[in-house]
């Protein structure tokens, strides 16, 4: 893969990431109400927030694991929950990109943790 390809976020291409990017020391982590195990992920994302006015601004964030359903990392900035939103996840070899639902966000001293679920439609 070259160093600056971009591939659509899709539930095939996000598979073969996961599959590819698994530690295999690291348990996955327990699903509990997930549809899918999750594993350790460093990963760069930037998401696409939009206000009330339509001035979108750009926030980049870290990774903390990552799921065939979606991801979990930490912001700068709180996220409103239910909001679908443009997501790219930069690796060295790759940058996913679509959408993605927020499906939580909690502030943790300077950060916030967010739980996002891919949009594949």
């Amino acid at each position: 893969m070259d160093a600056d390809e971009i591939i659509p976020l899709t539930a095939e291409s996000i598979a073969d990431l996961v599959r590819n990017h698994r530690v295999a020391e690291a348990p996955e982590s327990e699903s509990g109400n997930r549809r899918a195990p999750r594993w350790p992920f460093p990963g760069a994302m930037q998401l696409w927030v939009a206000d009330e006015s339509g001035t979108e601004t750009i926030l980049f964030g870290t990774c903390d694991n990552i799921s065939t359903a979606g991801l979990a990392g930490r912001i700068d900035e709180p996220l409103p929950v239910g909001v679908t939103i443009p997501i790219a996840i930069h690796l060295p070899q790759a940058t996913y990109h679509g959408r993605a639902t927020v499906r939580h966000c909690t502030q943790k001293k300077r950060s916030h943790f967010v739980g996002l679920e891919f949009d594949f439609a």
